[in-house]
Formats: C-alpha cells, sequence, structure tokens
C-alpha cells in the first residue's frame, strides 16, 4: 500500500507502508515523520542532489573535510521491484530518510580544507 506519492522529475516515487525495516512505517517507528519531514522528503527528491545510486541529498555535497558541516537531509529510495522480485511492483519507492551532516559544497567548486 503507497502512503504518499513523491516526485524525481517526471517519475512517480512511492512512500509504502512498508515494514519496520523501511518504508512508512520505518520512519513512524524511528520517531522522524511530521509534515514538516514529509516536505523535506518531496523537497529532497524533487530539487536534490543524487549523491549515487538511490541516495539524494537535499543540498549539494562537497568531498573533503570542512570546519564546520552542514545540516542536510537525506533521503534513500530503491528503484527496483518491490520484494525483489523480477516482474513486481516498481519502483519499490523511499527506503528511509534521515538529517545527516555533510561537507558543504562551495560556489566554486567543492570545498577541500586541510585536514
Amino acid at each position: 500500500m503507497v502512503a504518499y506519492t513523491f516526485y524525481i522529475g517526471p517519475s512517480k516515487m512511492p512512500l509504502r507502508c512498508g515494514t519496520k525495516t523501511w518504508g512508512y512505517d520505518h520512519i513512524v517507528a524511528h520517531g522522524r515523520w511530521s509534515t514538516s519531514f514529509k516536505n523535506k522528503i518531496s523537497d529532497t527528491l524533487f530539487n536534490g542532489y543524487q549523491a549515487s545510486p538511490g541516495v539524494y541529498y537535499r543540498y549539494k555535497v562537497g568531498t573533503g573535510c570542512a570546519p564546520k558541516p552542514r545540516k542536510n537531509f537525506k533521503v534513500v529510495v530503491n528503484k527496483g521491484p518491490l520484494g525483489g522480485k523480477p516482474g513486481g511492483l516498481t519502483p519499490q519507492g523511499v527506503i528511509t530518510a534521515t538529517v545527516e551532516y555533510t561537507t558543504p559544497a562551495v560556489a566554486s567548486g567543492i570545498a577541500v580544507a586541510k585536514c
């Protein structure tokens, strides 16, 4: 069952009810769910940056180390079929979402500080 539907560009990305380890039930079990949290998932998937396959950040992530990491929002999705079974419902959808502190990217390139 789909709890909410988000978009990555024109593609739909469901947040399924899931279990204690993924999806809406997982997010609620960790005390993270609110209207603000839902809006951050939506903004991250639609306007954010894909750092690696299935991993999206609200703000672009730099490399190296920085004296003050930036508060960022991370959403992990599975674009494969639900349950990993070929021919199953695709995509599985949002697995989890959380706040994470990341090295900020800067306008002139990637932030690289001496460590």
